[in-house]
């Protein structure tokens, strides 16, 4: 709020978002077909991560065509490689930006901003900062966070951990070792950035997925896809912050095509809904039975707050199957 005069000036938060070679221009179509959700057009800037060249398992290129060689994306780690050649790093010193909050763009329930996550790593002066959550159980695919033996924070990626490691109690607290999850919401302070990104040019390291691979001839063989992930220069990082939240209400990730036991768009549909339900219940307010759920507007509420004037003492949702709040 302003006083004694003083006038408020509208603040614009820079959007930042990451494409591939292959989803570039339908992302860009997109959000011009949309006007931009509402927002400046200048506060959106797009820039577009590596390919790869995809390998048989003996090192040979796989040809998509008999022209053309197959490519996949660099992986979630190309985000520091992109942003330095894109020049969209430089661009953010030249704002005058202090931090980044970095989210993956399939968890339904990502906290975009959220004020106590960026409060709580600014004010600790921390480089790098991570929201986590207790794994749901030991199989779950997720990377886990470490230290090394030199005590840096370390992320191990799910595939490349032990089966019998993942899955080891401590008997000291009765949990998993290996306990917190990476959730990929993580917050960089610029510096850190930039260095992270200095240090990845000079030693990049790759990590390896086994793959059906498109070939010429229409159908696919087996091969390699090699990737960088986002957490490859998170060693490098002295002041660490990890920040553990509610999963129900930060994470429902769509990893799996609908039908799949878990991580599809229907259960994060489910999630989302059923957030929605909680924040009316938290207002005051009542969701009928019959009613699957509430979907509330980020331009209503940003995290159920404000809705008690809307909702207390009141049924939401009869005779709708999913009752909105817009």
């Amino acid at each position: 709020a302003a006083g004694g005069g003083s006038s408020v000036q509208p603040v614009l938060v820079p959007w930042f978002i990451m494409t591939s070679p292959f989803t570039h221009q339908d992302t860009v179509n997109f959000f011009e077909r949309h006007s931009y959700f509402g927002l400046d057009h200048k506060q959106v800037t797009f820039f577009q991560q590596g390919f790869m060249t995809c390998l048989t398992p003996d090192g040979k290129v796989i040809m998509e065509t008999p022209y053309t060689v197959a490519k996949n994306p660099d992986g979630n780690g190309g985000l520091y490689r992109a942003l330095q050649s894109s020049g969209t790093l430089t661009k953010m010193h030249q704002m005058g930006l202090e931090a980044l909050d970095v989210y993956s763009v399939d968890n339904i329930l990502a906290r975009v901003a959220d004020p106590e996550w960026i409060g709580c790593c600014y004010s600790r002066g921390s480089e790098l900062g991570s929201k986590v959550l207790a794994k749901a159980y030991p199989e779950e695919k997720v990377g886990v966070f470490a230290r090394d033996s030199q005590g840096q924070l370390q992320v191990l990626e799910y595939s490349e951990l032990d089966p019998a490691k993942a899955s080891a109690i401590n008997p000291a607290t009765g949990k998993l070792y290996y306990n917190w999850s990476n959730i990929c919401m993580h917050y960089f302070s610029l510096p850190w950035l930039a260095a992270a990104a200095e240090h990845l040019a000079a030693a990049a390291a790759y990590h390896i997925a086994q793959k059906q691979i498109p070939s010429t001839g229409g159908g696919k063989v087996s091969g390699v896809k090699l990737e960088m992930f986002i957490f490859d220069p998170f060693g490098t990082a002295d002041k660490t912050t990890l920040f553990e939240v509610a999963r129900e209400d930060h994470f429902a990730p769509v990893k799996n095509a609908s039908g799949s036991p878990a991580d599809t768009p229907d259960t994060a549909r489910a999630a989302l809904l059923a957030q929605g339900a909680r924040w009316v219940a938290a207002a005051g307010g009542q969701v009928a039975a019959t009613c699957g759920g509430v979907e509330v507007s980020p331009l209503v509420s940003y995290a159920g707050e404000g809705l008690e004037n809307i909702v207390a003492g009141k049924v939401i949702g009869q005779g709708q199957s999913v009752a909105q709040i817009i």
